[in-house]
């Protein structure tokens, strides 16, 4: 009997593996020792990334995933399938600081399978240096320069209508983030769309995900989202232009955190976060977020309105004994 062993290395790989995705060529690696061999060579996961997104061509990000201990395989595995939290379940608290001195985004935009736009940037967490760091003391990565122009191949007829549509089935984003010190990465947004609705002069397109943010040790954190907004301009007979690509992480109360709990947040999801494939069920997950944010603020306001009447009680027992005081004193018996 012939087995796949016979056939020489090279043509397995050129003509075989070479074809594979990622998740196929992860399946074909447990089958036996010999393609486990094969299918673990750097370049036939360097290709793999490089197909799936243009972004980490950018040779500060090449020169990154080097140093990741299993290199394009170990951020394949981090960045492919998406983090994911268990909505409504109570995470486990862990512990992690905030020591990296950067952190990269690795941001690629297609639209309806082509792709858009792609950029790196780097946000300096040190605040004593002299490179660039995120504004002020809130989270937040902003993609679009003022002056810069992105054109999206849909063209605005004046319905807004048929634009969301298009844009909800088309859109597709990632964004990677990568910490060169922990040697991590991970993929913050959904892919697809949770949300599209119309914003001013434009649509405005949310993508989220949720973690865990008990690593913060308050309430309001116990689960956090990763936002990403892109809003897009709409003019009559023009194309649609991107005008803001943004991520921030806000918490159960909408609140934007500052950067030391966000990279704290973002950090332990490199770590600990479960991950899974994407499978299209992001919007019913912003759902059951939504869901599960109305129960918790319904919860903390029936919990204010039990200290309140304790509160009003207490103060009504006060004012009782102090008129009766009042009384003894204007009329002793």
């Amino acid at each position: 009997m012939t087995t796949i062993a016979a056939l020489h290395s090279d043509i397995i790989e050129t003509h075989l593996l070479a074809k594979f995705d990622g998740p196929s060529l992860v399946s074909a690696a447990s089958t036996c020792h010999f393609l486990n061999t094969l299918c673990n060579k750097e370049s036939l996961w360097e290709d793999i990334c490089n197909s799936t997104w243009n972004s980490i061509k950018h040779p500060l990000v090449r020169h990154t995933i080097s140093s990741f201990p299993a290199g394009y395989r170990s951020f394949y595995s981090d960045s492919f399938p998406l983090l994911r939290a268990n909505i409504g379940q109570r995470m486990l608290r862990g512990h992690a600081h905030a020591h990296a001195s950067e952190l990269i985004s690795a941001v690629d935009i297609h639209f309806e399978n082509k792709p858009l736009y792609s950029k790196v940037i780097v946000n300096y967490t040190n605040t004593n240096t002299s490179a660039p760091c995120f504004p002020g003391s809130l989270f937040s990565v902003n993609l679009i320069e003022c002056k810069e122009t992105v054109e999206i191949p849909l063209e605005y007829q004046g319905n807004e209508n048929a634009c969301m549509s298009k844009l909800e089935e088309g859109l597709r984003l990632s964004w990677i983030v990568i910490d060169p010190a922990l040697k991590r990465a991970a993929n913050v947004s959904s892919l697809r769309p949770v949300s599209v609705r119309p914003y001013r002069d434009g649509i405005k397109v949310i993508y989220a995900t949720f973690l865990s943010g008990d690593c913060c040790g308050i309430h309001t954190t116990e689960l956090v989202e990763c936002r990403i907004v892109t809003i897009f301009k709409c003019d009559e007979g023009k194309m649609l232009r991107l005008r803001e690509v943004s991520l921030c992480v806000v918490d159960m109360v909408r609140t934007r955190l500052d950067r030391g709990r966000s990279l704290r947040i973002l950090e332990a999801a490199m770590e600990r976060a479960d991950r899974k494939k994407e499978n299209g069920d992001g919007k019913k997950m912003y759902g059951k977020y939504l869901e599960f944010k109305r129960k918790k603020k319904e919860e903390q306001k029936r919990r204010r309105d039990r200290i309140y009447v304790v509160l009003w009680v207490f103060q009504a027992i006060i004012w009782v004994f102090f008129a009766i005081s009042l009384i003894s004193l204007l009329y002793p018996a």
